[in-house]
């Protein structure tokens, strides 16, 4: 199977029930999976703000998140380190106008880009970008990544 790299939307649907969990449930048993730390931290953010809104408890909230720790040791983690931060900033600056390119955005997509070079180099194959995330997915092909979008992968 080729290395795939999910971004937060895409992960964060292993944990909460979504369009696009079952997809993305499937693919998490499939491996190799790739994500920037980042994710973790941003899966944080969402859980967080679910319970905050009510739709988990407190409980939900904290077994969900030692599931996301737990999974992330089977998972390539990709460290925001400066190589990635440089070429973020470079997607950032060349990225056409009319993409909505975020910050944390531009590091996952940085960390794909650096990721799958790197598997390609190692001979491993490769596989897509997975994001729920229409805007960062049209970033993801201008940067030259085949994607997929699990919400649309039912």
């Amino acid at each position: 199977m080729p290395l795939c790299y999910l971004d937060t939307s895409g992960l964060v649907k292993r944990y909460v029930p979504e369009a696009g969990s079952a997809w993305v449930t499937h693919l998490c048993e499939q491996e190799p999976l790739a994500t920037s730390l980042i994710a973790v931290t941003e899966i944080a953010s969402a859980l967080a703000r679910r319970a905050r809104e009510g739709s988990l408890t407190e409980q939900q909230r904290d077994t969900l998140f030692r599931a996301v720790v737990r999974d992330a040791r089977t998972l390539v983690l990709v460290d925001t380190n400066r190589l990635v931060a440089q070429r973020a900033a470079q997607l950032l600056l060349a990225a056409p106008a009319h993409f909505r390119l975020r910050a944390l955005d531009a590091i996952h997509l940085a960390s794909a880009v650096h990721t799958f070079a790197r598997a390609r180099r190692r001979g491993v194959a490769t596989g897509t970008f997975v994001s729920a995330d229409e805007a960062l997915l049209a970033a993801a092909r201008w940067a030259g990544l085949t994607t997929q979008n699990p919400e649309s992968e039912q």
